[in-house]
């Protein structure tokens, strides 16, 4: 059996959605899950893109504070929280605190080619 590993120090982080995007999943050449998911942060007073898309997602905040807003309502959010947001939900998180902000992102149900929800 070998240990597959995915390191901080040796990941790329991309910037995506108005912060530091490190995408986890799918994982070439390890696993092709039927969700996706990344680690996000958010610098102090930065917030992310407000954007919609075709899947579910969950956000499971691990370090900070901020507001998450979701269709024109918003709430404050910090870590241990976990948000749900439907299909196409327009939705973005706001980080007024000095330090970062940092999320797990995980989403699933997009409509393959065939219109067929995976």
């Amino acid at each position: 059996m070998t240990i597959h590993i995915r390191s901080q120090d040796t990941d790329d982080v991309t910037n995506e959605y108005g912060g530091q995007f490190r995408r986890i999943y799918p994982w070439s050449g390890v696993a092709k899950p039927p969700w996706g998911s990344a680690f996000m942060s958010i610098a102090p007073g930065r917030a992310s893109i407000e954007h919609s898309h075709d899947e579910e997602e969950t956000f499971i905040f691990l370090k900070g504070e901020g507001t998450m807003h979701v269709d024109g309502e918003q709430t404050p959010v910090k870590a241990g929280d976990v948000v749900y947001l439907p299909r196409f939900s327009k939705h973005n998180v706001e980080n007024h605190s000095d330090k970062d902000i940092e999320f797990l992102c995980i989403w699933w149900g997009a409509p393959d080619e065939a219109g067929v929800e995976g």
